[in-house]
C-alpha cells in the first residue's frame, strides 16, 4: 500500500502531461484548463472547497506570474465588500489574491481594481463591467469583460491588455458587437496549440428571445479573426434553460472551455434566470478542435437537465449538487493548479448578493463532481 501511495504522489506531480482514468462513456477523465495545458482530476493540496464573503458575481480565476491566484469579477460598487492592500471606493474589476502553488484558498477582501479606468471609449462612460474573462498569452493578460454600448445600452465584449495579472489592465477597444442589438457578453478566453480563443454569450447566432454561445480564434493581439467563428451550444439545444420561468430570455450564457489529456474539449456554461435557485450549470462534449465541427452534445442528459446544480426544492434536479449545496450556481470556470490537478470557480446566490466559491473538479465512476 505504501508503495501504491509513493506512486500515485509520483504521479500527481507530473499530471500536467498525463491522464490518470480511463475514459467514461459522456465524461472526460481528465482536462486541461484555460491557459490550454492538461491536467489531471486527481492529487493537489488543499483541494477543499473555498468560499469568500466577499460579494462577487461572475469569478474567474487565473495563476499570476508570481505563483498567486487572482479572481476577478463583475464590477462591486462602493461601500460593498471588504477592501484590502490600499483599495477603496467603486472597482471596476475587482481583484482579489489568494493562495500560491498547488493551495488555492480564497480571500474575504479585494486588493485592487484590474481594470482602474472602467470600461473603454466605445462604452457608456463609467458604466458597470460584466464578466470579465482573463488568459494568459505570451507574456501577456488579454482581459475580454462585458459592458453598455455608448449611446444605446447593447451589451457587448471590449478588450484590455496587462503584462500583470493583477493589471492596470489598458483598454483596447470595442472586441465584439453584434448587429441588431444582439447581445454579446460573458467572453472567457483560452489558449490552445498556441493560440488564443474566445468562447463567449453570442446571441446573434440566435434569434428572439433564443441565445447561444460561440468560439473564435484571435490573432496576436486578441482581436477576433471572425472568418474562425463557430456556434458550439444555442439555447435550442436544451430544454432547461426556461423551466420554472414566465418566459423571456432563454438564457444560455457564461461560457468556460477546456480539454482533457486526450485532446477532447468541454464546454461549461450557465442556464435559466441568475437571480433564482434554477440557475445552473451544463458541460458538453466539443470534439477534438476548440473550434468544434458541429455543436457541443450535452452530458448526463444535459439537455433536460444541468450537470451542477441546486438540489433543493426550486431546483432542476441536476446530475450532481456542489460544495454547500447553495441555490443559484452559475458563472464555472476551469483552471489548473502546478501539480496538473483541476479547480474550478462559480458563484452561488441564496436570494441576495452573489458570493463566488472554488473548489477541485474530481472524477468517480458516474463523471465530475466537486469537492
Amino acid at each position: 500500500m505504501r508503495r501504491r501511495i509513493r506512486r500515485l504522489l509520483a504521479a500527481a506531480s507530473t499530471a500536467t502531461a498525463l491522464a490518470v482514468a480511463a475514459p467514461l462513456a459522456d465524461a472526460a477523465p481528465s482536462a486541461g484548463p484555460s491557459t490550454g495545458t492538461t491536467g489531471s482530476t486527481t492529487g493537489g493540496v488543499s483541494a477543499a472547497a473555498h468560499s469568500s464573503t466577499f460579494q462577487l458575481a461572475d469569478p474567474d480565476t487565473v495563476r499570476a506570474k508570481d505563483g498567486r491566484y487572482v479572481t476577478y469579477g463583475t464590477t462591486v460598487p462602493a461601500g460593498r465588500g471588504k477592501r484590502c492592500g490600499g483599495a477603496t471606493g467603486r472597482l471596476f474589476v475587482p481583484v482579489l489574491v489568494h493562495g500560491s502553488g498547488n493551495t488555492v484558498g480564497m480571500t474575504d477582501c479585494a486588493s485592487g481594481d484590474a481594470l482602474p479606468d472602467g470600461p473603454g471609449a466605445w462604452a457608456e462612460p463609467g458604466g458597470a463591467v460584466w464578466a470579465p474573462g482573463v488568459a494568459r498569452y505570451g507574456d501577456r493578460y488579454f482581459m475580454f469583460y462585458t459592458a453598455s454600448r455608448k449611446g444605446s445600452g447593447q451589451k457587448c465584449i471590449g478588450r484590455a491588455v496587462s503584462g500583470s495579472a493583477r493589471g492596470p489592465f489598458r483598454n483596447a477597444g470595442e472586441w465584439a458587437c453584434p448587429p441588431h442589438g444582439r447581445w454579446a457578453i460573458d467572453a472567457n478566453p483560452f489558449v490552445g496549440g498556441g493560440s488564443l480563443y474566445v468562447t463567449y454569450r453570442d446571441d446573434a447566432i440566435a434569434a428572439g428571445a433564443e441565445t447561444g454561445i460561440s468560439t473564435v480564434r484571435t490573432d496576436d493581439a486578441g482581436r477576433a479573426v471572425w472568418s474562425t467563428r463557430r456556434d458550439v451550444l444555442k439555447s435550442t439545444d436544451i430544454t432547461w434553460d426556461t423551466r420554472g420561468t414566465s418566459g423571456g430570455t432563454h438564457v444560455v450564457e457564461n461560457p468556460s472551455m477546456w480539454r482533457r489529456a486526450n485532446g477532447t474539449w468541454y464546454l461549461m456554461y450557465s442556464g435559466n434566470n441568475w437571480d433564482s435557485a434554477r440557475y445552473a450549470t451544463g458541460i458538453a462534449e466539443c470534439g477534438t478542435t476548440p473550434l468544434p465541427s458541429s455543436r457541443c452534445r450535452p452530458l448526463r442528459r444535459g439537455a433536460a437537465r444541468p450537470y451542477f446544480g441546486y438540489t433543493g426544492s426550486g431546483g432542476l434536479d441536476p446530475y450532481r449538487g456542489l460544495p454547500g449545496n447553495h441555490r443559484g450556481p452559475g458563472g464555472m470556470d476551469v483552471f489548473a493548479v502546478p501539480d496538473g490537478s483541476l479547480r474550478v470557480v462559480w458563484h452561488w446566490w441564496d436570494g441576495g448578493p452573489r458570493y463566488p466559491m472554488n473548489g477541485a473538479l474530481r472524477l468517480d465512476a458516474g463523471g465530475y463532481y466537486v469537492r
